[in-house]
This record gives structure tokens, C-alpha cells and sequence, in this order.
């Protein structure tokens, strides 16, 4: 927990050490200092300074520019296990001239009460941009900010070409009070196992780690670490659309990263130069109190591999504003691996906000859009891990066309849910997109399931559960191939629209749904059942390449088709039912066709207009086999109807009544033509 600000007392004993004469800067090693020594000093070149665990090292001063250690030299060391209080405005370390390997200890592994405590400044700044520094923290480093005027913690923020660590250790404490804690600056290094906050009251930008515009900076949090923000628990970007920033973080299972009224982690970015690594085993959240709140929003490109938790836990939006987004995860292109769980949620009795997933999409545009992405998305979900949105969509592709390309994944043992009353739980936009499941994907709170844009864009089924509907998109070469695996299985029950081709290639595959994509059914392997009568469109093409159709509780006339083709060995279970064609497409020759359970009697398909003459319905005819007989033909006026050659005795009536002239067993007539 934070350590108390100063009490009273504590302000009275500042007003008489302020009272107290002191002299100029001492420029020479110091200590050990075991009671209480009043004033500035100053480190220079391999000298050091040194605070007992019962000492005190106090300055006061009103010129900002003042420090109690100003350090001047290379190899310089300062070790506190006591107290270094600067007041008024001074800092309590400062380096302006670009010092090299100074080393700052505050604690040690025996003493985590150490403290180093600024009123209204810095505790450490190093304000060159090629200092070098490593800070070891085991106790406390507040910085009060009296005047909010942004006093850090540890500023950093200057050095562009040095290096500098940061390690804040168990127990130990990084905390300013409306201002960042730690800002990190070019390629600095940030090790965490205990506690870096920003506390904010007034609402203003208080975050725990701020990059800035600093790039290549690697934040570790480990087990027991918490950053927190008053705003955003880490961030940082670009500073221009031509400038490039990376910063690599990683959070271990039992660590925490929060922001109090913002994102968890927020980049900020124009393009694919923002580029992040984000490896998450521990807890992200984001809370939006009085705006945005995000798990993680990176503007930018973002390689993020998840085993633990990312969480939104509420956005704000003004009323008559619009909708506010609490999403898991936004960001403009990289790539998603999730064994864990990513979700959006919204507070209770906030009705201004929905709860997203993950959104791929660029910057808000003053108009209220969003830009297209910036590069390529693929989202990976593993078995275990759950993209959930609480009251919209799970992922959802925004923003204009980008000539980017969306790849979604999610196997066997992981689920996608969401959708909200509206919304499919995948809503994908005008960029090409390619979706994979065997897992589970569930969008019925809305019946949506899929919904995919205008790209051209293909789904695969190898196994799973899909609920709700299935939207090819309004592009025009949209595919959807189910490929479940021989002796697996995949029901689907809902309805199927807007593709080009629907093809089976593997497994036992269920539809029971009524689905309206006008575009082919091609089985090349495994097993289509349809339940029901008229379960397809009657604009859809049967192509029979190898697989095996059958028709469950069809009714007498079962299924019509736009066409059949036959181009591999093939095989269909009638049910007692029929099919029904509009026309005739290709027919390979030395391809069988095989019916079994027709009904006594009654033709196993027709196909409209007169094809006695038709060469590949000869072909056909006499690669076709019903109930073990060969198959015949009549024509009636209006369908041209196939049956078995050997009709049972009870339907010469009427085969002679109704049909007209029968044709001969199919290879005969071949023959003779």
C-alpha cells in the first residue's frame, strides 16, 4: 500500500530544516550518513554517497533546478537504507551533463523501508540523452506533487542514446501522485515485482509507465508486480506518422497491469512504424470511468500472445454522444495467440457502451470512422482459450478497405462468443478474410454467428459447434468448405447465405437449417445430410465429386437443385425421398452414381425438359445404379425421370398410365444411339 503523505508534524519539521542555513553543494563522497545531514551534494567521477539505515539526507530549496544529489561524474553510486527527503522544489537525484553507469540503490534484500520522497519534483531525473543508469529499488520512491505540475518518479524520459535499468523490486514501491511513475526513455529497461502506481484524483494523465515517444523500451512484470495508472497502466507511440516507436512488454502469471480510467496498455500510433510485443500470462484490464477503457489498445501493429487474462471492464460515453466500446483488445494489424481469455464488458446499468472482444481497425477518424489497418491480422485461438463479447460483437473487422487481409483461427477446445441483440459474434469488413474453426463459436444472443464483408472471403469447418447463422458476405467468391475428418462429425443447425461454393470434403456433416446461398453444394468426400425437405436453396448446384448425399425426413419431392454434375464416384441415400434438377451440368465418363433407399416405384431424381437424346444423360444413365438395379428413364412432359430399370409389379400400371413410353435399360439405349 502507499506510504502515508506528510502529517502535520511532518510539515512543521520541513519548515525548520527549511529555516536552516545551508551551504553550497558538497562535491566529494559522502557518508555513511547515520543521523541527519542538511543539504545538497554532488557526486563526480567513481565517488559515492552512502545513507545507514538510521540516517537522513534533507534539501530544501525553491529553485527547480536543485537537487539533494547532483551527480557530475562517470561510476558514481548512491546507496540509501534511510531517508532522503527533498523539499520545496528539489529533486532528490539529477544528472544534466550524460553521466555513465551511475548506479542508484534504494533498500537492499534486508531493508524494504528505505525511502526517497520529492515534494514537488522528480525523485530521479537523468535529463541527458546519453546518461547511463541502473536503479535498484527494494523499499519506497513516492513523489508527492504537491502543485500536480508532473513530478515522476523516475524520469528518464531525456536519454535517447544512453542505457538505463529500472528494477523495482518485491515489496518495494514506485508510486507518484498525479503524475506518471515511471517514464522510461529510448531503450530503457523496466523489471517489476512490486508495486508501480499512479494515483490520480483530479483525472488527469497519470500513468504507471510512460514511454512517451521514447522507443525500444522493454517492460518486464513478474509474479507479484502491479502497474497501475490513475489513467493507463503502461503507454506510449509515436510522435509523428514518419517517426517509429517499438516497445516490447511481457506480464507473468500472477502479475498485474491496470489502468484506473483508461487501458491497461495503450500505444498510440499512425501506422505499422508503432510496432509492439506483448506476452501476457498475468491480468490486463482497462476501465473507462469517464471515457475509453481497453485491455490493450495499440493504434498500431502488435504481436500479442495471451495464456492469462485481457479485460475491458467498462467504457464511457456522454449521453447523446454515441456509443462508447469496451474492447478486450483494438488494434490496427500484427497478430493474436490465445490459449487465455480476451472479453469486453460493460458495467451494470450502463446502457451507452457495449462490450467487444477484439477490434481490428485503424485510428478514429474526426468523423467519427476508423481507418483501415495497417497491415495484416492473424488471430490464433488455441484450445483453452475464450474471445468473448459481452454485449457485442467478439471480433469485428471496422474501417475502411485496407488490401490487408484478416486470418482467424479458432481450434478444437476454444471458443468465440459474442454478438450482443444484434451483432454476429465474428463481424469481419471489406478486407479479404479467412476463418478456420473446429472450436466452438456462439453468436446466439443474436443468431448471428458469422457475418463476413465485402472482401472475398472463405470459411472452413473441421469440426466443433457453430450457433447461429453463417454470412458469406456480399463479395462474390466466397467459399465455405467443411473438412471434419473421416469417422468425426459436425452438426449445424443454423442458416447459410452469400457464397459461391459450399463444399464437403471429410466427416459426417448435418444441416438441418434452411439456408438461401444460391451459389454450388459440392460433395468430393464424407457425408451431407440434409433433415428436412427443401433444406437448400433451389438455386444451389449439386456437384457430386466423390462424396455422399443423403436426405432425411425430406418428404416425397426431398430437394431441388439448379443442376447436377457428376465428376467422381458417388453416392446418394434417398430416405424414401427424391431430388429434383433444373438442368444437367458436366458428366465424366467411367463415374458411377449410386441411390440406394428410393422408394418403391417412385423416380429416384428428374431433371427438367426432355434429355432423352442428350449425350451426357446417357452417360449418366448408365453409370447409375438404384436400389442395385440399373436405372431407366421417361420422359413426361415436363421431367425427363430416372428410376430403377426393374420396377416391382405393382408399378407397371403405373408407369404405363402416367409416364408414357418407357426407355430401355440405360446401356441399351446408349447402344443404339
Amino acid at each position: 500500500m502507499p506510504r502515508a503523505l506528510p502529517n502535520a508534524a511532518s510539515a512543521i519539521q520541513f519548515l525548520l530544516v527549511a529555516a536552516l542555513p545551508v551551504g553550497a553543494a558538497s562535491a566529494a563522497s559522502f557518508g555513511p550518513v547515520t543521523g541527519t545531514l542538511v543539504g545538497a551534494q554532488t557526486l563526480s567521477t567513481g565517488e559515492s554517497g552512502f545513507i545507514g539505515s538510521s540516517g537522513k539526507l534533507e534539501f530544501y530549496t525553491t529553485n527547480d533546478k536543485e537537487n539533494v544529489v547532483t551527480i557530475t561524474g562517470n561510476n558514481a553510486t548512491l546507496t540509501n537504507l534511510g531517508q532522503i527527503n527533498a523539499t520545496g522544489l528539489a529533486r532528490v537525484i539529477r544528472d544534466t551533463s550524460g553521466v555513465k553507469t551511475l548506479v542508484v540503490t534504494n533498500g537492499s534484500l534486508t531493508n524494504s523501508t528505505a525511502l526517497m520522497q520529492s515534494y514537488d519534483n522528480d525523485v530521479i531525473q537523468m535529463n541527458a540523452k546519453n546518461a547511463s543508469v541502473t536503479l535498484n529499488n527494494y523499499g519506497a520512491m513516492i513523489s508527492t506533487n504537491k502543485s500536480a505540475s508532473g513530478a515522476q518518479v523516475v524520469d528518464f524520459n531525456a536519454i535517447t542514446t544512453g542505457s538505463n535499468v529500472a528494477n523495482n523490486f518485491a515489496g518495494a514501491q514506485i508510486i507518484a501522485y498525479e503524475a506518471d511513475a515511471v517514464r522510461t526513455g529510448a531503450n530503457g529497461q523496466v523489471n517489476n515485482y512490486g508495486l508501480i502506481q499512479s494515483v490520480t484524483t483530479a483525472g488527469g494523465s497519470s500513468d504507471g509507465i510512460d514511454a512517451q515517444n521514447a522507443s525500444g523500451a522493454k517492460i518486464a512484470n513478474y509474479q507479484g508486480g502491479v502497474i497501475e495508472g490513475g489513467r493507463h497502466g503502461i503507454t506510449g507511440g509515436q510522435k509523428t506518422a514518419s517517426s517509429v516507436f517499438t516497445i516490447d512488454i511481457s506480464n507473468a502469471e500472477g502479475g498485474i497491469i491496470r489502468g484506473m480510467n483508461g487501458s491497461g496498455i495503450n500505444l498510440d500510433g499512425f501506422n505499422a512504424s508503432q510496432a509492439a510485443i506483448i506476452m501476457n500470462a498475468g491480468l490486463i484490464t482497462g476501465h473507462g470511468v469517464t471515457g475509453d477503457g481497453d485491455g490493450i489498445d495499440a493504434d498500431g501493429v502488435v504481436q500479442i500472445t495471451n495464456t492469462g487474462t485481457i479485460r475491458s471492464i467498462n467504457a464511457f460515453s456522454a449521453a447523446g454522444a454515441g456509443l462508447a466500446y469496451s474492447e478486450g483488445i483494438s488494434m490496427g494489424g500484427g497478430s493474436v495467440t490465445n490459449s487465455g481469455t480476451i472479453e469486453g464488458l460493460v458495467s451494470a446499468g450502463n446502457n451507452n457502451a457495449v462490450g467487444r472482444g477484439i477490434t481490428l481497425a485503424g485510428n478514429d477518424l474526426d468523423n467519427g470512422t476508423r481507418e483501415g489497418l495497417y497491415a495484416n491480422v492473424t488471430i490464433t485461438n488455441q484450445r483453452g482459450g475464450l474471445i468473448r463479447g459481452q454485449s457485442d460483437s467478439a471480433i469485428v473487422t471496422v474501417g475502411a478497405a485496407s488490401g490487408y487481409t484478416v486470418t482467424i483461427v479458432n481450434n478444437s477446445g476454444a471458443a468465440i462468443v459474442g454478438g450482443g441483440l444484434t451483432n454476429a459474434a465474428i463481424k469481419t469488413g471489406p478486407d479479404n478474410t479467412t476463418i478456420t474453426t473446429g472450436g466452438i463459436i456462439n453468436g446466439a444472443s443474436s443468431g448471428k454467428a458469422i457475418e463476413m464483408g465485402s472482401g472475398k472471403n472463405s470459411l472452413t469447418i473441421t469440426g466443433g459447434e457453430i450457433s447461429g447463422s453463417i454470412n458469406g458476405g456480399s463479395g462474390n467468391q466466397n467459399t465455405l468448405i467443411v473438412v471434419a475428418g473421416a469417422g468425426n462429425s459436425f452438426t449445424y443447425s443454423g442458416a447459410i447465405s452469400n457464397f459461391s461454393k459450399v463444399e464437403v470434403r471429410s466427416g459426417d456433416v448435418t444441416f438441418s437449417g434452411i439456408s438461401s446461398y444460391s451459389g454450388a453444394t459440392e460433395l468430393s468426400g464424407g457425408t451431407l445430410t440434409l433433415v428436412g425437405a427443401q433444406r437448400l436453396s433451389a438455386d444451389s448446384a449439386l456437384i457430386l465429386n466423390g462424396g455422399t448425399l443423403r436426405l432425411s425426413n425430406a418428404g416425397a419431392e426431398g430437394q431441388r437443385f439448379a443442376r447436377l454434375s457428376l465428376s467422381g464416384d458417388s453416392s446418394v441415400l434417398l430416405g424414401g425421398s427424391s431430388l429434383t434438377f433444373g438442368a444437367l451440368g458436366t458428366v465424366v465418363d467411367g463415374k458411377t452414381l449410386t441411390f440406394t433407399e428410393a422408394a418403391s416405384g417412385v423416380y429416384a431424381f428428374r431433371l427438367l425438359g426432355d434429355y432423352s437424346t442428350n449425350s451426357s444423360f446417357l452417360t449418366l444413365l448408365s453409370a447409375t445404379h438404384i436400389n442395385g438395379q440399373g436405372a431407366t428413364y421417361a420422359f413426361d412432359g415436363t421431367y425427363t425421370t430416372v428410376l430403377a430399370a426393374v420396377p416391382e409389379p405393382s408399378t407397371y400400371a403405373m408407369l404405363f398410365a402416367g409416364l408414357g413410353l418407357m426407355g430401355v435399360v440405360a446401356r441399351r439405349r446408349r447402344n443404339k444411339v
